[in-house]
């Protein structure tokens, strides 16, 4: 009796064997052998791609109509620049406008003046949120466009 058990279950034990090798190896796909890499140590210096140091914005309006933008809402992080500027053609005399608590100087900080070309430029001082209006020949207000800029 207990050669016939140990008979069953050897038997058994050769079918599923031979059932997992015959059905479950259907799909191989060779595999190009890799190097191995080695741990990068802290003092190692990171080849990970640089930071963007400044977000571009370009604003566009026409003789009627809002004020066009390239975003509405971007996003910083302390130390990056943010450039306003007009698309190419736009001859209008735009005037911006902080729109809460002067975010737009305790936050973003201008670079120097608004230059020939209506470029403007901020510096992302500090954390927090704020609006820009851009304005349309300086007092279309109606058709001011909204800014939203968030410094993490």
């Amino acid at each position: 009796m207990i050669y016939g058990k140990k008979l069953i279950q050897t038997a058994g034990l050769l079918l599923l064997i031979s059932s997992l090798l015959l059905g479950g190896c259907s799909d191989l796909t060779p595999v190009e052998p890799q190097k191995p890499t080695s741990p990068t140590s802290p003092t190692t210096p990171s080849k990970q791609t640089p930071d963007v140091q400044e977000v571009k914005v370009t604003y566009n309006y026409g003789a009627t109509g809002p004020v066009e933008l390239s975003a509405n809402n971007v996003s910083l992080k302390v130390g990056q620049k943010l450039i306003l500027q007009p698309a190419s053609g736009l001859t209008g005399n735009t005037r911006f406008r902080s729109g809460n608590d002067n975010f737009f100087g305790d936050v973003m900080e201008q670079q120097g003046d608004q230059n020939d070309s209506g470029q403007l430029v901020f510096l992302a001082k500090k954390p927090g949120k704020g609006k820009l209006q851009i304005i349309p020949n300086s007092t279309e207000e109606a058709r001011a466009a909204d800014f939203w800029v968030t410094v993490q």
